[in-house]
């Protein structure tokens, strides 16, 4: 009797050990709260005046209606290379910020240099930090 009580003790105390290492109160660090990703301006179109670029472009209708509390709009960003035929056509472009424009405008102006060919593209922002995926980049010649 004693071999079987030994026998039997010994399991039920590795699986009381085992619930009761796994119930230890210790969590993991907090998950942030789960964000849709907007989506990117589409359509993103240009005119050229004398000196100065006017970009437009399209919004998903419930990214812009839902843009007038202010906390969503549009990035713009550009990159500039002097304009010439040994330009390196594969080199990687930096692009600078321009602006935050409210979800509600969907036009951009930008003075322009002669001499340069010129990349804009665009990205929509809800709030600090939750981004959408950069429009399709335009880009033009200023001679």
């Amino acid at each position: 009797m004693r071999y079987t009580v030994k026998k039997i003790t010994i399991p039920v105390m590795v699986l009381l050990l085992m619930t009761m290492s796994m119930g230890c109160g210790k969590k993991g660090p907090p998950l942030a709260q789960l964000a849709l990703i907007p989506p990117s301006p589409v359509h993103v179109s240009y005119q050229l005046t004398a000196d100065q670029v006017m970009l437009q472009w399209e919004l998903d209708p419930e990214f812009q209606k839902k843009g007038k509390g202010g906390d969503r709009g549009v990035e713009v960003y550009r990159a500039r290379r002097v304009f010439s035929k040994d330009a390196c056509k594969g080199c990687p472009l930096t692009f600078e910020k321009l602006a935050d424009v409210p979800a509600t405008t969907l036009d951009y102006s930008d003075s322009l240099e002669r001499g340069f060919r010129y990349f804009y593209r665009l990205r929509t922002a809800q709030g600090a930090n939750i981004v959408s995926e950069y429009s399709e980049t335009v880009e033009f010649d200023f001679e």
